[in-house]
């Protein structure tokens, strides 16, 4: 099996209030904790095994999990109205089942904010962050919204749908990872089709609350400075989903903080472009630590 198919099957339930959450752990158990914290609708074997084995090689306790409504935890729907500080709850009570005080958390997209949101709330809970391709706030007006023609390719795809059939899921996901990364050679292509594969299999549906958690949760652009976890931002300059203003909004607003472009790169982040980013983002914490 590909690194994306078996960690399709890695993980165990663990139980966070009322809900229980899919989780994996790769490391040494007393290594410094890091959690990668993913974007919506993303299942965390979208994290790829060859960015976790680089972080593990780096001297670090990988943390991978599904948020509510994602992959094998529990499934709420898009009327359950959680919002961002609800999945940050669930991030902090996933570290006290862990028993870890202090994680450094790698957020990715909606993950970032999550993460962001966490830092606010539970400041001595996290001992850095590293946002990719993220923002302060989705629907804030003061950032510019999605890329036109990339807003009118989702559309039409939703409007269509899927073909009938596993086959045409599995199409329509690579189709959609396409538009997002930009992938184009043969291996890129292959590892977004073992992914979709795999993540059909786990539990996907079509419509979870985590875009309403998005876009109706209230913009944190004007707390920024409040944030005291040292901070690495890192956006794709080829993100059509959220422009590079956003990624550029967190640097200027949150103190100290670094500033990585990462020169073409979509919004979903390709395995190869990913693990490049290690030598930063291992840099950045143990600066940290």
């Amino acid at each position: 099996m590909t690194d994306a198919a078996t960690d399709a099957v890695r993980g165990r339930p663990i139980a966070v209030g009322p809900i229980s959450l899919w989780v994996d752990q790769i490391g040494p158990v007393d290594a410094v904790p890091v959690v990668l914290v993913a974007g919506a609708d993303t299942p965390f074997f979208r994290w790829p095994r060859s960015f976790v084995d680089a972080l593990v090689d780096s001297g670090f306790r990988v943390v991978r999990f599904d948020h509510r409504d994602c992959g094998r935890s529990t499934r709420l729907g898009s009327e359950s109205g959680y919002r961002l500080d609800d999945l940050a709850a669930d991030l902090v009570g996933l570290l006290n089942a862990l028993d870890i005080d202090v994680a450094h958390l790698v957020g990715h997209s909606m993950g970032g904010s999550v993460a962001l949101a966490v830092a606010l709330a539970q400041p001595r809970r996290v001992g850095s962050l590293v946002l990719i391709n993220s923002t302060p706030g989705a629907a804030d007006p003061r950032l510019p919204g999605p890329d036109e023609d990339f807003v009118d390719k989702m559309t039409r795809r939703l409007f269509i749908g899927p073909s009938p059939g596993s086959d045409g899921a599995v199409a329509w996901l690579v189709e959609r990872d396409v538009i997002l990364s930009g992938a184009t050679t043969v291996e890129e292509l292959d590892e977004l089709h073992t992914m979709a594969v795999a993540e059909l299999q786990t539990g996907w549906r079509a419509e979870s609350g985590h875009g309403v958690a998005v876009f109706e949760s209230p913009s944190n652009l004007a707390r920024l400075a409040d944030v005291l976890a040292p901070t690495l931002v890192v956006h794709g300059s080829g993100d059509l989903v959220l422009a590079v203003e956003h990624g550029l909004a967190l640097a200027q607003g949150i103190p100290d903080s670094t500033w990585l472009d990462v020169d073409g790169v979509g919004h979903l982040v390709l395995p190869t472009a990913l693990v490049a980013l290690v030598p930063a983002i291992a840099a950045h914490v143990w600066g940290a630590d």
